[in-house]
This record gives C-alpha cells, structure tokens and sequence, in this order.
C-alpha cells in the first residue's frame, strides 16, 4: 500500500469512527431551537404584557369608581347639592381579551352608571339619614265680636288639623261653694279630667252630651276625687245630680291650636300648619262661629261673630225635673 493510499484509508477510518460514537455530532454542532417553539414564547410574551397593560386600567377604574360612589353617597338627602359630574366610563374589554380578575368592573357600556351600593357596602354604615325639613307654619290673628249679650269666656280654635291625640294631659274643675270652678273650660281631646268635691256635702257629676256622656256617682269632701278621659271632641255639659243650678261646659277640641280670646276680643294662634284652615269661635252660652282662612307662613287674620243664647234647661241624669234637695 502506497502512502497515499494508506492516508486516504487512514481518513476514512476516523469519519466511520466520529460517525459511529454516540453524541459526537452534536457536541461539535450548537443546538438549535425549532422555529414553532420560537413562536409559542414570543406570543406568550405578547400575551402577558397585555395581562398586565389590562390590570393596571381595571385598577385605575376601580378607583374612578370608589370616588364617584362615595361622592354620591355624601350628597343624599342634602337639599341643594351641587349636581354630580357624570360617572366614569366602564372599561370596555376587546373581542377575544381575557376576562377581568375577581372583584374588577364589570364591562358595559361607556358612561353607564355604576350599581348603587347596598348597606353592607357602604363606606359610611353608621351615617345616619338627613333629617326630614320642618312643615312651614304661620300665625293666625283676628278678633272675635260678640251680638246679644255677654257669653262666658270665649276661645278660638283650627278644626281641620289632623293629629295623634295628645294623651296624658290632666285638668280640673272643682265642686265648691255648689258650683263648678271654672264653669268652662277647653282641653285636647285624649284629657284626662278630674272633679274633686270641696263641699262638706254630696254631689254627683254626669253628662247627658252625645259627645261623651258618663256619671260618676255620688261623692263629697275627702272622698278621692273621680275623673273622666274625654277622648271625643265636642261640647260636654256638665250638671250636678243633686243641684240644678250647677253648670259647667267643656270644649274638647282636636288638636293643641286653640286659644282664649282676650278681653279686647282679640286671639293668636301660633305655629299653625300652613293650607286653608277652618277656624271656630266658641263660647258657654253662645252659638258658634266659623271662618276659613288661608294660611301662609307670612300669617292670616280673621273676624268671627258670637250670637249670645239662652242658656237651656235641663233635667237630671234620670231625664226627669228636679226635686227640692
């Protein structure tokens, strides 16, 4: 064999070799990666940075929206607030973006208003509720005439005013010297009134009145004294059993606007409720009057005029005449 010869055979001995050892190739020759995995991180890539460009916007609407609310929570019940400024827009998410994390805005339309939240998301539990504004009042004035006589006292009072009765309120009329003191007298309906007897003898107060009719028996001095409620407005006369003479009468009237006309004939009622208001003038031995008004709350005044009456007879609480006693 030639040297020639014996280099090339030398030659093609070493490649068989390198070609039959495990690995050797690839230690000579860098790894290359293929192209399709090339493409999966580089869309991976793409994908998480849109991720996080997302939740930064969802975080800065979130806070759009905290602050809205709680500027239209403060404004409730505040009678001329300035008009709030339009709600933040609603992040709209493109076709195809991944769905925002738990607990972000929901997607809607831009400028939609964001749901109203409920007690137990509200940032001010405890706030309490703005107070109601008080009902405008006025005051009534006016002055009461008087024709064929001299009536008892005399009182004005509002008849068309609604209200819960004022239970709990207590008055007197005493049995002394066999009369009753004070022999008229004005109370809210819901009054509690009581008749002690101060004469070292017997009386017995009743009421034949429609209004509120009751007997309360015979009693005298040192006895407790015996009471009625009058819960019915009206007029209640009031007559002793035992003595003919004595006479009382009782306005109970529906509300607390009522007043006694001075002795110049003049009345005031204060804080009445503004509207059209009916107004009664009453007295013992006179028939009533009425007026109607219209109340603002810069006031009103009205005249009203007595007509004097007899006074009429009466029986006992038999519905029988007296016998001499």
């Amino acid at each position: 064999m030639t040297g020639k010869s014996r280099q090339t055979a030398v030659a093609t001995l070493a490649t068989i070799i390198a070609l039959a050892t495990p690995g050797a190739a690839r230690a000579e020759t860098p790894p290359r990666r293929a192209p399709a995995r090339d493409r999966d991180i580089a869309a991976l890539r793409s994908e998480l940075a849109e991720q996080r460009e997302l939740i930064l916007k969802l975080t800065e609407m979130e806070g759009l929206h905290y602050e809205y609310l709680l500027k239209l929570i403060h404004s409730m019940g505040r009678p001329g607030t300035a008009a709030l400024p339009p709600p933040p827009p609603v992040l709209v998410l493109p076709p195809g973006a991944a769905s925002p994390p738990a607990g972000a805005a929901p997607s809607g339309a831009a400028g939609a208003a964001p749901p109203a939240p409920s007690a137990a998301e509200s940032p001010e539990p405890d706030r309490a509720p703005a107070a109601a504004a008080p009902a405008a009042t006025g005051v009534i004035t006016g002055r009461v005439e008087v024709r064929g006589g001299v009536p008892g006292p005399a009182f004005v009072y509002v008849d068309n005013v609604k209200g819960p009765a004022p239970h709990g309120g207590t008055a007197e009329i005493a049995q002394k010297d066999r009369a009753f003191v004070p022999a008229a007298l004005v109370v809210p309906r819901g009054t509690r009134v009581s008749f002690p007897n101060l004469d070292p003898l017997y009386h017995n107060v009743f009421s034949p009145s429609p209004a509120h009719p009751f007997d309360l028996g015979s009693y005298r001095q040192g006895d407790p004294a015996r009471s009625v409620v009058l819960d019915t407005p009206g007029v209640v006369e009031i007559y002793c059993n035992m003595h003919a003479k004595m006479r009382a009468s009782i306005l109970v009237v529906p509300n607390r606007f009522f007043a006694k006309v001075g002795p110049d004939g003049t009345f005031r009622l204060e804080n009445v409720p503004v509207g059209s208001r009916r107004l009664v003038a009453w007295a013992p031995d006179a028939r009533p009057a009425t007026s109607t008004v219209e109340l603002t709350a810069r006031g009103a005044q009205a005249t009203l005029t007595l007509e004097v009456e007899a006074a009429p007879g009466h029986n006992n609480k038999l519905g029988k005449p007296y016998s001499q006693y």
